[in-house]
């Protein structure tokens, strides 16, 4: 039986201790930067999403930062397909020399683990973290939107109340947080699974095709809401509070007002913890280990810029740094052997691509 995560709490991103590891797991001097540079170069950063997605954001938000503190170009390539294993396949795979990079979910690679997803060529834990954006804090976060079409529900709590009405989702399929938290409160629920992308998606809830959908905040997403066609229900974050929305109740908040048997939170905390560990930065395994802390180094300094902050606000993204010591441990909890087991009980085994 897994350890419970009893309610954990991550703090916010910007305030955790950045411990840096290498490559290969140990830990990398800030005396092995001076032995490498990436001035005049240009490195490849390879968004897994579609162009206005958050990864694209994301990525484009960070770009010319990153080129200003390695005296480099940094030129963002997107590279959608699969469920974004087109990129991380493609990432994983590069030559190690940090001139290829690319952005990662760190949710959406264990839930493919926890799947067995088809066509994942890399183990995600001998990935190199470089440091990214925190989910479950501001723009970035795992949202469940109703529609105000089709509107059958005001809120989460009336959602996991309610077990006669048929929930319709629109959504992949490989989706699962909102599966799960169906499942696991006995919400009757229908999965539409036809939409090619996200942006279809979004056109089918706004039509009324499905009453909920789960997605990261942002782009269009957060646009739903702020145009009053659509609402927020939850977010999947351990967290106390949404900080764009405090009305908008959490997961954690969630598991107060209407609580499930504790070894049935269990796996709803695995993948909020993934989720709020948010979307992270990343390079193949093998770079050097100087590469790695000038990289990280490069990615804290850049995200902590007001330049960057003013663009993710406008953006709707993240604005928050995460550690890679805090992708790392995330990982690490979510694909330890006895987590997968349990999270198998209740996430079904995937003929296609998580998303």
């Amino acid at each position: 039986m897994l350890a419970r995560l009893g309610r954990l709490v991550w703090p916010p991103a910007a305030v955790a201790a950045a411990l840096l590891f290498s490559a290969c797991g140990g830990s990398v001097t800030q005396s092995a930067t001076t032995t490498a540079s990436f001035k005049g170069t240009t490195i490849d950063l390879i968004s897994s999403g579609a162009a206005g997605s958050t990864h694209d954001l994301d990525a484009r938000a960070v770009a010319s930062l990153l080129g200003q503190y390695l005296h480099a170009t940094v030129d963002v390539v997107d590279m959608p397909g699969g469920g974004q294993l087109k990129a991380w396949n493609y990432v994983s795979q590069a030559t190690p020399n940090g001139l290829t990079i690319g952005t990662i979910d760190i949710q959406g690679v264990m839930a493919n683990v926890w799947e067995k997803v088809p066509g994942q060529n890399f183990d995600p834990q001998r990935l190199t973290m470089l440091g990214g954006l925190a989910g479950g804090i501001g723009g970035g976060a795992k949202i469940m939107f109703t529609n105000t079409t089709r509107p059958p529900f005001q809120s989460i709590f009336t959602v996991v109340r309610d077990h006669t009405t048929k929930v319709i989702e629109l959504g992949s399929v490989g989706d699962v947080s909102g599966p799960l938290l169906f499942k696991l409160y006995k919400v009757p629920y229908e999965d539409l699974t036809s939409y090619p992308d996200a942006s279809a998606e979004l056109q089918g809830l706004i039509r009324g095709d499905g009453q909920l959908s789960v997605k990261t905040w942002g782009g269009g997403w957060a646009s739903l809401v702020e145009s009053g066609k659509g609402h927020a229900l939850l977010e999947f974050s351990m967290r106390p509070h949404w900080k764009i929305d405090p009305s908008v109740p959490t997961l954690y908040e969630l598991f107060k007002r209407d609580p499930l048997p504790a070894a049935q939170e269990l796996p709803l905390e695995v993948d909020a913890a993934g989720l709020d560990a948010g979307t992270a930065f990343f390079g193949p395994p093998g770079i050097s280990s100087a590469k790695v802390a000038l990289l990280r180094k490069a990615f804290d300094w850049a995200i902590h810029q007001r330049e960057f902050v003013s663009r993710a606000q406008k953006a709707s993204i993240s604005q928050y740094y995460e550690s890679p010591s805090q992708e790392i441990a995330a990982l690490a909890k979510g694909l330890a052997p006895a987590t997968v087991t349990e999270m198998r009980k209740y996430v079904p085994l995937s003929p296609g691509v998580a998303s």
